[in-house]
């Protein structure tokens, strides 16, 4: 049902744009391979917990964003000597990394106490909650 009414929704949709559709595809198979990957190696692993789960998870981002943030090190550098930029990213990236520590929190346990599935349809309920909410908050228009 989710499905059928992502594909209605994308046959009204006035900007459609097949590369974002495609890319939003291959970006939910993947957080669905991540979910079932991450409950089957709790499954394996008798002592592996969520937040065993958590920190391999940040653990291998690293290993491979790293790299690539190193490649816009000189913009950063640039971007960063400008005057308050400094205390703009403390202040947007202090709340940024603790939502993101808690969204990947509970994702893993949600995953661990119940199933891929259940934090599937979770995430699904978060997106009709995130478009109500920016629908009334920010006056949002739907076509």
């Amino acid at each position: 049902i989710m499905c059928f009414g992502s594909v209605v929704t994308g046959l009204g949709d006035l900007d459609f744009d097949l590369v974002g559709y495609a890319v939003a595809l291959a970006a939910a198979a993947c957080q669905s391979l991540y979910l079932v990957l991450a409950r089957h190696a709790q499954d394996k692993v008798q002592d592996l917990t969520h937040l065993d789960l958590l920190f391999y998870t940040a653990f291998y981002n690293c290993i491979i964003f790293l790299p690539l943030s190193a490649l816009e090190f000189d913009e950063v550098q640039g971007f960063l000597s400008r005057e308050g930029e400094v205390t703009r990213l403390i202040y947007f990236l202090v709340p940024y990394v603790i939502l993101g520590a808690l969204l990947n929190y509970t994702t893993f346990w949600c995953t661990a106490a119940n199933s891929p599935i259940a934090t599937a349809v979770a995430g699904g309920a978060k997106g009709i909650l995130s478009t109500i909410i920016g629908l009334i908050q920010f006056g949002a228009h739907l076509t």
